[in-house]
């Protein structure tokens, strides 16, 4: 058994599941089992906060797999991907995962791409967009 380790910063990323929502799917994990794996990086628990959560409570058995990051920036990138594409987040929130991994990208590029000897083929910006569907160019904002 791990000795899985909660970080704060992932839990919070994502906002909590409503009561019925949980409810849901603790009374699935119950009835089924816990089919999905949880998700670690080492020992730190990047996926399946709420699977976890109560399959320990209820003593249901889960499998874990494990991703092989590099650095917390890279981790951050995957739970996000992965994330926006499960849940049904509103427009701000989406915009405010893009933020996020922008952040993170940029980070793990050194900030700034002019100080960088390594050569990008396309910005930042315009690369999240075409992954995320949005443009890369922000709304004016009305006067």
């Amino acid at each position: 058994m791990h000795n899985i380790i909660i970080d704060e910063g992932f839990k919070a990323l994502l906002p909590a599941l409503d009561k019925d929502t949980y409810a849901m799917l603790e009374e699935n994990l119950v009835q089924n089992g816990c089919r999905d794996s949880i998700v670690l990086w080492g020992d730190i628990l990047i996926d399946g906060h709420n699977r976890y959560e109560i399959c320990t409570n209820r003593n249901i058995p889960f499998n874990t797999i494990n991703k092989d990051f590099d650095t917390r920036e890279e981790a951050l990138i995957w739970i996000i991907s992965t994330q926006v594409s499960r849940r049904n987040l509103s427009p701000i929130q989406l915009s405010h995962f893009r933020g996020l991994h922008y952040m993170a990208d940029k980070k793990m590029q050194g900030g700034n791409r002019r100080n960088s000897t390594e050569v990008l083929p396309e910005s930042t910006a315009n690369r999240l967009a075409t992954k995320y569907r949005v443009s890369s160019c922000p709304r004016p904002r009305k006067r």
